[in-house]
């Protein structure tokens, strides 16, 4: 933007106001100080002006701070959303199916799409927005034995501990992932289960000892449901599946992000194996939701 300096000029043909006669000394400070006067003018008005074309001339928001319109985003099947990856402890918790290590989020392997030296966006279960650079494949001990995880190890600022969704090079602006909730199991006994998260209620249903239902459930209808079945391994087990204490085979919520306002959302749903931790990652619209087997992810902790 042009700027201009401001100048104080007197009407064409005005003369000075006459003065009466003063002391030599009084008289030279007044012309002193008029001249001190004269000369800061231009340079505040230039300050001013100055400071005008610097508000004015600031960039762009970033993409995260991009206007939500609160309407719902709609994605071609074929959009790619991404990675689940894994923002480990600094220390491990016994009993906690996280790892534990340096790395601020792991991805493990295979890692499609996701070369070294890949900075990418990593948004954490507080929402939390992060960026992190991806290494060169590595392990990263987790499990029993002295097993070691296969990963892609990122470096960066440590999110909080659990899934973090990478968002993909390019994601368009008007992506603005927000966490959801993920309240307090309601209704819960043996044979049912109902959790809630956002506007998304997950209920469980049992139908034998191994098998079950799980149905997504918005406003009032049922838009997705996908079976649950607890296959029989040797050693292990035989009692009927008990939604009070998920274990083998039972999803429960780990974390979930909306694109905007009004949806869709990405839920990614934990299911504990005798072997592992698998993340299933699922994209809920307003009334359909289907499973992205291309992000999921598997923890091998230990052989049975």
């Amino acid at each position: 933007m042009a700027t201009s300096r401001q100048r104080t000029q007197q009407p064409a043909g005005s003369q000075p106001l006459a003065r009466s006669p003063a002391p030599p000394s009084r008289c030279a400070d007044e012309h002193r100080h008029r001249r001190l006067a004269d000369r800061a003018r231009p340079q505040i008005a230039w300050c001013a002006a100055s400071l005008v074309a610097a508000c004015a001339g600031q960039a762009s928001p970033p993409h995260n701070a991009a206007h939500d319109t609160g309407e719902p985003i709609a994605l071609a099947p074929d959009q790619p959303l991404g990675w689940i990856g894994v923002a480990p402890r600094t220390t491990p918790d016994p009993g906690d199916w996280l790892p534990a290590g340096p790395p601020a989020v792991i991805v493990p392997l295979p890692a499609q799409g996701i070369a070294a030296g890949a900075t990418l966006s990593a948004i954490d279960t507080t929402g939390r927005v992060t960026r992190v650079t991806a290494g060169a494949p590595s392990k990263l001990p987790y499990g029993c034995d002295q097993h070691q995880l296969d990963v892609v190890a990122f470096a960066g600022d440590r999110s909080a501990p659990g899934p973090v969704w990478l968002l993909p090079p390019g994601a368009p602006a008007s992506w603005q992932p927000r966490p959801l909730g993920i309240g307090a199991p309601v209704a819960v006994s043996e044979a049912s289960r109902r959790d809630s998260v956002g506007p998304l209620a997950l209920q469980l249903t049992r139908s034998d000892a191994a098998h079950g239902t799980l149905a997504i459930v918005r406003n009032g209808q049922t838009i997705y449901t996908a079976p649950i079945v607890r296959e029989a391994m040797e050693g292990a087990p035989a009692d009927p599946l008990d939604f009070r204490h998920p274990g083998v085979a039972i999803p429960v919520p780990a974390a979930a992000w909306s694109l905007s306002a009004s949806g869709p959302i990405l839920l990614v749903l934990r299911t504990a194996s005798y072997e592992g931790t698998h993340l299933t990652p699922l994209l809920v619209e307003a009334d359909r939701a289907r499973e992205l087997t291309a992000m999921a992810a598997y923890l091998y902790s230990c052989a049975f």
